[in-house]
């Protein structure tokens, strides 16, 4: 009887070794077959996956194979320009205190009401991603690479990207299983994998950064612009240990990490190449308009400011990148669909560095827009601001025929009487055929800079270096200096502030909120618009609840979806949902 069991297991043993081995060859075909290559459109640095049914050894033997499969394994880096919702999707900003989006089919406003099933989660995407890197790095052996220089810096793409891919699932849900180059796993597999810890993620990330690290070169040729760099995955790994070190995970990590953050964000800060910096601010000396324009410009064209960033062509008004953001109304074509708060407005300080209720700002609530930090100029569009040749009429009175003509009502232009200027390059309009590029960006160096100053401030105050490194980012667009003589939590409060404005709708904010434990204050409650009449020659300003939005505190961390639970019965939901 035993026998019969033991030669009945091994013919079950063989016909699933022998099923899951046409599973994989079948997969690695598929991925070939679909890839989308999404940056084939980047010049010419990605040659085209061949398109028939291969087998593995023909993948991954032939370089030109092997080659297209790794460059599928970019396709799963997202443009988070319009992140959320379907018809117009807007970004993660309009589900925070920065924008509302007010129609109803963006999927911020589920998120505002506190729906977070299935928003924005992309488990498939991040873990399918890992997945093909996975795969990569189990053929290693069998890929021909024509040098080891080639092969140091394909490896070294695959490491980061597994990294980074992850990080999107841990930053969103906290700990999750970590899927290595062992444990591959297919869509129709035995998904039922527990959860590892915060730490653990961590600590694993770390590890596949440090070989992206040691491998991948410091610059690139332009044809490759758009490829990880030794200086990418430095950035990525300032950003998990900023992250790991802030008070969301402080009491899972065994240790305190804002040395090792600061340390991190420095190490790329003084990066060089040759005797040189590898990366600068962007500056020419024009002040906001540098910081305008940084968006707009990619490395060939003299930005060293960018460190990550999505490459694609350049696009014109008609794609959803321009025209979902653009102010609606006029001849200014766009959805308006990216209307910025009041609560956002009012955290750009005043041209003197004060804060617009504090004594001696000079704040005046009927010209509100005057004297105001040099970036506000660049990020928003308020009323009587010329934009593209006309003036913005963002006043609203009880008529359409009375309201201005980028704010005809309520329901179909901006909710708060504000529309974004920040990513929409002025010289691309409605009903023209003009393009600019106009790439998501994953790092930049001011980032660098504010990721240093807080893990400083909060390791040893605000030291010199603190000063310094704010400093430099505020210059570059033509503000002045930060006050002398701050404490560690007045610092701690302008660092917050300049992260908000600096970094503004580049998806920072949401993750901030988190990390520090400050959503529930920043994104519940109440949103303000800016009511505005016209009264005679002039204008009346009087800012007015339009929105309480609901937050708590167990949101800073997202709901793993009814779908994933069903496929894996070891997951175990986050607290609260």
């Amino acid at each position: 009887m035993k026998r019969i069991y033991q030669k009945t297991h091994q013919k079950t043993h063989q016909k699933i070794t022998k099923q899951l081995h046409k599973k994989i060859t079948k997969q690695l075909a598929l991925c070939l077959l679909s890839l989308s290559l999404s940056l084939t459109a980047c010049d010419d640095f990605l040659d085209k996956a061949p398109s028939s049914n291969l087998d593995e050894k023909t993948v991954f033997g032939v370089f030109a194979n092997a080659q297209g499969y790794h460059n599928d394994i970019y396709a799963h880096l997202q443009q988070r320009f319009n992140a959320v919702g379907n018809f117009q999707p807007v970004p993660m900003a309009s589900a925070s205190d920065e924008a509302d989006a007010q129609q109803g089919y963006h999927g911020t406003q589920s998120l505002n009401v506190g729906n977070y099933e299935g928003t924005d989660d992309n488990l498939y995407n991040y873990y399918e991603g890992i997945r093909k890197a996975n795969t990569f790095i189990t053929k290693e052996a069998i890929v021909p690479f024509p040098s080891d220089v080639k092969k140091n810096q394909m490896m070294g793409e695959v490491y980061f990207l597994r990294a980074f891919y992850f990080n999107e699932v841990v930053k969103r849900f906290g700990g999750m299983p970590i899927m290595t180059e062992n444990n591959i796993l297919f869509p129709n597999d035995n998904l039922n994998l527990s959860r590892n810890s915060y730490k653990e993620c961590v600590d694993f990330m770390l590890q596949d950064l440090e070989k992206a690290i040691a491998i991948l070169p410091t610059t690139l040729s332009e044809n490759e612009y758009g490829r990880a760099t030794k200086g990418a995955a430095m950035a990525l790994k300032a950003r998990v240990l900023l992250f790991a070190a802030s008070p969301q995970w402080q009491k899972e990590m065994s240790e305190n990490l804002w040395a090792k953050a600061a340390d991190a964000s420095k190490a790329l800060i003084e990066l060089t190449d040759n005797g040189s910096k590898v990366y600068e601010l962007y500056s020419t000396g024009k002040g906001a308009d540098d910081y305008e324009r940084l968006f707009f410009l990619r490395r060939e064209a003299g930005n060293k400011e960018i460190i990550f960033y999505k490459h694609e062509n350049p696009v014109g008004f008609t794609d959803n990148q321009i025209s979902v953001w653009a102010p609606k109304g006029g001849n200014l074509g766009g959805a308006g669909a990216v209307c910025p708060t009041q609560n956002f407005v009012d955290l750009f300080e005043m041209s003197n560095g004060k804060m617009i209720h504090q004594e001696g700002s000079g704040y005046d609530e009927q010209n509100p827009y005057a004297n105001r930090d040099p970036r506000f100029y660049k990020t928003v569009l308020h009323n009587e601001m010329l934009w593209q040749d006309e003036t913005m009429e963002l006043f609203f009175n009880d008529s359409e025929e009375a309201s201005g003509a980028h704010r005809k009502n309520k329901k179909d232009y901006t909710r708060t009487g504000y529309y974004v200027r920040k990513f929409l390059p002025e010289g691309v309009r409605n009903l023209t055929p003009n393009k600019e590029s106009h790439n998501w960006i994953y790092f930049r160096l001011a980032e660098m800079y504010l990721n240093y100053a807080e893990a400083s401030n909060e390791m040893d105050g605000p030291t010199t270096s603190v000063y310094e490194a704010i400093n430099l980012v505020r210059n570059r667009s033509g503000h002045i200096e930060l006050p002398s003589g701050l404490s560690q939590e007045e610092m701690r409060k302008l660092i917050f502030n300049e992260r908000a404005v600096e970094l503004s709708f580049e998806e920072h904010r949401w993750w901030d909120a988190r990390r520090w434990g400050k959503a529930v204050e920043w994104f519940g409650g109440p949103m303000y618009e800016m009511e505005i009449r016209k009264q005679g020659n002039g204008f009346s300003y009087t800012p007015k609840l339009f929105y309480n939005r609901v937050y708590r505190s167990y949101m800073d961390l997202y709901p793993i979806s009814r779908s994933e639970l069903n496929k894996n019965i070891l997951y175990k939901q986050n607290p609260g949902w």
